[in-house]
């Protein structure tokens, strides 16, 4: 019976771990595509983090996690840069997580991330 109850707990602890690391994946991924995005929206230092911020804010705030990609697209939509542009330096941020610290992807470089 305790093995049933520890493998459960572990069950558990082992689900809240990957919903807290999706979770910050989800934020951090939402904080670089921003600071991209404020380049094009032509926000200096400042103000580039705080729109990241409010990103980062946005994507928590909607179930799903899809506020900041929409918000960023909203705020993009007068500029020339394509909403399926935004779709990939999505995919490029979020692939670039499960590397370790330093290496990029090449389409991150080539992209200038």
């Amino acid at each position: 019976m305790q093995t049933i109850e520890l493998r459960h707990e572990l069950s558990e602890t082992r689900h809240a771990l990957q919903e807290r690391r999706s979770f910050c994946d989800r934020a951090r991924t939402d904080r670089l595509v921003a600071l991209w995005a404020a380049g094009h929206l032509g926000l200096g230092d400042d103000k580039a983090d705080a729109y990241a911020d409010q990103v980062v804010r946005a994507g928590v705030a909607m179930p799903g996690g899809r506020g900041g990609f929409d918000r960023i697209a909203a705020d993009l939509a007068a500029t020339p840069i394509h909403i399926e542009t935004i779709r990939s330096r999505y995919a490029i941020a979020m692939a670039d997580l499960d590397r370790p610290f330093g290496i990029q992807t090449v389409h991150s470089i080539a992209l200038g991330a």
